[in-house]
């Protein structure tokens, strides 16, 4: 039994990279109002939005709300950091984790704040935010991607530069692959790509919304902060047709099935315990 759930779990995980110059299609699958929607964060569980008055709320993954939340001290981006499990804001040249609340209305100085410099820091709003292992990705107000350690021991590299005009940023891994994803606030339409780490464009498309800007992914789907829209967009993205995030022919089954396949092998396993113990009566009468 263990051993079947578990390689239908590495066949959902799988991923196939995607190839350049897919065609990529965004698929929104729920959307919640949210007023001035602008940070965006997952932390394993739920999802932590925030607003043009840098207040920060929790949300689940289905939009219902949780009664958590924080006045956080900047109006910007979001990240969560799992390697310490705080939230993080960042503003000008430097960032500031907290741990999350526990309660409504709380501030974020009674949460353990800390503040680190980030080398080469930007002076103003950020506008994506994003912490993946030792790295904070962020990108200013429509401006370039950097990439720079989160602790701020080293100097921001460049990741998507030109003339920049980016705004949310997302890394996130999907089975064996790793994308960055961008959203392209400089081109006519707007867009949201797909890039590999080494920078290299996947595919793009166009944008169906009024302004996206931060990004946060939960292992299956994207949820980009609409701020102008006043809504948080879950989305699934359809690469060539098919989501980057559940391969072709590995598709996960529903939380129905999975019961009904433990249901039905719980009882194969009982019949045969009960044939058994029949098999071995008779041998000894």
């Amino acid at each position: 039994m263990k051993k079947l759930l578990f390689v239908a779990a590495c066949a959902a995980a799988m991923l196939t990279a995607a190839p350049a110059g897919a065609a990529v299609t965004l698929q929104i699958v729920d959307s919640f109002a949210r007023p001035n929607a602008f940070g965006l964060a997952y932390d394993g569980a739920n999802i932590w939005w925030s607003n043009s008055s840098g207040t920060i709320h929790e949300m689940t993954t289905a939009g219902v709300d949780t009664g958590k939340s924080v006045q956080g001290p900047y109006w910007s981006a979001l990240a969560y950091n799992g390697a310490n499990s705080k939230l993080v804001v960042m503003q000008g040249a430097n960032t500031i984790s907290f741990d999350r609340p526990g309660a409504a209305g709380m501030n974020y100085a009674s949460l353990n704040p800390t503040i680190t410099g980030v080398a080469g820091g930007y002076g103003g709003l950020i506008d994506g935010l994003d912490v993946q292992g030792s790295t904070l990705w962020w990108s200013p107000d429509v401006d370039k991607v950097y990439h720079s350690p989160v602790d701020g021991s080293g100097a921001r590299t460049e990741f998507l530069g030109g003339a920049g005009g980016y705004s949310g940023v997302e890394y996130l891994t999907a089975g064996a692959t790793d994308y960055i994803i961008v959203v392209n606030d400089a081109s006519s339409p707007r867009r949201l790509c797909i890039h590999q780490t080494n920078a290299a464009e996947v595919g793009c498309s166009t944008l169906p919304n009024s302004r996206y800007e931060d990004l946060a992914f939960d292992g299956r789907y994207l949820y980009a902060a609409d701020f102008f829209g006043h809504r948080i967009d879950k989305i699934d993205l359809l690469v060539d047709g098919g989501s980057i995030f559940v391969p072709p022919g590995s598709a996960v089954p529903e939380p129905s099935t999975w019961a009904m396949m433990i249901v039905g092998l719980a009882g194969l396993g009982a019949m045969l315990r009960r044939t058994g113990r029949r098999t071995l009566m008779q041998r000894t009468c």
